[in-house]
């Protein structure tokens, strides 16, 4: 069954059951029979899963045509570093996109090193990111600065996790074991951190503050601990370095992609204040030098939500994180299951200071 035909075979079952209900609760009050409601209901679901769960051929019109594994690795696509080449792929065609097999597209897409990380479920014996134990090697040392805001904490990774001064981090954040913390690496080992509690939303304190402008900082960020020469460090993400966040009319809020309902993305709970059909009926997603218009309703991001998964290949259990711009305009951050930025060729590619 494709996918447009999953979309038929949900309609005609609300519909089917939906009439189903109302047949039968006329004929059971007109014949006065509760007996008589619940069988024509009952032989209403049934008809309604034989009609919408096999596999019919009315429901398997449009098939999708993926290219054969063995061919996609006979014929890689290369991509080079150039930015017109990157603005050339970037105006790909869904169908050339969806001919290279997932894995091989994200590990062929850039050479350069994602700046943002996600880090779920906190607490102190997490896997970190094999990128972000990477940074630390890079730069040889074992320290690094979470900024929240106009306030920071130096924080000590050993054995693969957080440990000194951790602790007063989470309590001055009030950061619980279920909350997740979004890093953009600054530079030098500071990262800027967006703090999401387990509604999925973020977290504000007073100090919270909008992300810093990482091209305009007119003070190049310092390490005590760090006395070799800095030079800066090209990375990717859907994040601008200049990023303007808007924190007034609406507010971060991630998801994570499940692919058993491709064709929509349910809004999480108590962000449907800031978005919702009537309030914010279109949506512009921006990814990169990408953006994409996706219609919200019902409390679910549904019109071309398909296509955005087609062309940024979605993967089961991978997590977006939306960062607004303005109330209908959002900045989306996708994240593989490790807690790394996935990155495209249409995405931002700038410089930021590194002692590396």
């Amino acid at each position: 069954m494709d996918w447009q035909g999953q979309k038929l075979a949900e309609q005609l079952m609300q519909i089917m059951l939906v009439s189903s209900a109302v047949v039968a609760f006329i004929s059971g009050y007109v014949l006065g029979s509760f007996q008589i409601m619940l069988l024509i209901y009952a032989a209403g679901v049934l008809l309604t899963s034989l009609i919408t769960v096999p596999n019919w051929p009315f429901l398997n019109r449009h098939p999708l045509k993926w290219l054969d594994p063995s061919e996609a690795e006979k014929h890689p696509k290369p991509v080079s570093a150039n930015t017109s080449s990157k603005k050339k792929a970037g105006k790909k065609s869904m169908a050339e996109t969806m001919s290279v097999s997932p894995t091989n597209f994200h590990l062929t897409i850039s050479s350069l090193p994602a700046c943002c990380f996600l880090l779920k479920c906190i607490h102190r014996g997490q896997v970190l990111p094999t990128q972000f134990e990477l940074l630390l090697h890079q730069h040889h040392c074992n320290r690094i600065i979470l900024r929240v805001g106009l306030r920071q904490w130096t924080i000590t990774v050993t054995d693969h996790s957080f440990e000194e001064g951790w602790d007063a981090f989470c309590e001055h954040n009030i950061v619980k074991r279920h909350d997740t913390l979004l890093l953009r690496h600054s530079g030098n080992l500071i990262f800027d951190v967006i703090h999401f509690c387990e509604l999925q939303k973020q977290v504000l304190l007073p100090w919270t503050v909008p992300l810093p402008d990482l091209l305009h900082m007119n003070v190049v960020a310092s390490r005590d601990d760090i006395h070799t020469p800095t030079r800066q460090l090209q990375v990717a993400s859907s994040l601008r370095p200049n990023f303007c966040q808007d924190l007034s009319d609406s507010i971060c809020f991630y998801q994570v992609f499940n692919s058993a309902t491709p064709n929509s993305l349910k809004i999480p709970r108590f962000i449907d204040h800031f978005i919702n059909g009537s309030k914010t009926p279109m949506l512009l997603i921006n990814t990169g030098n990408k953006s994409t218009q996706i219609g919200v309703k019902h409390e679910r991001l549904h019109q071309n939500w398909r296509d955005f998964i087609l062309e940024h290949q979605l993967q089961h259990n991978e997590t977006l994180v939306f960062v607004p711009e303005s109330e209908n305009i959002f900045t989306a951050l996708i994240f593989d299951d490790t807690g790394v930025e996935k990155v495209f060729p249409w995405y931002h590619t700038f410089n930021i200071y590194s002692h590396a």
